[in-house]
């Protein structure tokens, strides 16, 4: 099994530069980062308005490193749903196109009132594989498939 942790980071931030320091238990080769707190622009202002103190981020370690970590006061370790709440929190799906050409010929059919083939309307769906436009992974994606790899 893997081990779902929450590091709390020190976060020091000028107009000129933001330094951080981990805890001298962190390992970043022994651990999987699945995401930074503020790597949305919406959450960096929430750690913004904390005063730049500190930044947390969620990553995932294998069940032999987990001790080494957690002697550590400022990291936890955290269950699953804890670790999707904030994941979800802290990320976003978003759209992102695979097949450029394809979208132009398309957008190019429907201002010339042209119909769209199964294909090409599949090509816009983004829960489709067809390459055209897709979805990012979710962050429970991601998660589950990093737990997977380390257990």
């Amino acid at each position: 099994m893997a081990k779902i942790l929450l590091v709390k980071i020190k976060r020091d931030q000028t107009p000129a530069r933001t330094h951080y320091t981990y805890p001298p238990e962190y390992d970043a080769q022994k651990i999987q980062v699945m995401v930074y707190e503020s790597i949305l622009p919406e959450n960096l202002q929430v750690v913004k308005d904390r005063g730049n103190k500190d930044e947390y981020l969620l990553g995932v370690v294998k069940d032999e490193d987990a001790a080494q970590f957690l002697a550590s006061k400022d990291i936890a370790e955290i269950d699953y749903n804890t670790a999707l709440n904030r994941g979800n929190q802290w990320t976003k799906q978003v759209l992102k196109v695979t097949a450029p050409e394809k979208i132009a010929l398309i957008g190019q059919k429907t201002a010339n009132n042209e119909a769209l083939t199964v294909e090409e309307k599949n090509a816009l769906n983004a829960d489709n594989p067809e390459p055209g436009i897709i979805k990012s992974k979710s962050f429970q994606d991601g998660l589950d498939a990093v737990i997977s790899a380390m257990s």
